[in-house]
């Protein structure tokens, strides 16, 4: 099993820090800003996110390797 090296050398790292994090502080905000009905959006957004991160996470450990 190969280490994970935790700092911005890391394109894995500094792709979550450009996306993942940016997206959770925008849902946190429009959480609190938005109505309550309005909260399920923001939660499909930041999954969106999420999800579509670890795809390219995925993606690119794979390709790393060949």
């Amino acid at each position: 099993m190969e280490r994970f090296e935790l700092s911005f050398k890391n394109k894995a790292v500094r792709v979550w820090f450009y996306t993942v994090l940016p997206a959770t502080i925008l849902t946190i905000v429009l959480a609190i800003i938005l109505p309550y009905e309005q909260n399920r959006y923001v939660s499909l957004g930041l999954s969106l996110v999420t999800i579509l991160y670890f795809v390219w996470f995925v993606v690119y450990t794979k390709k790393k390797r060949k």
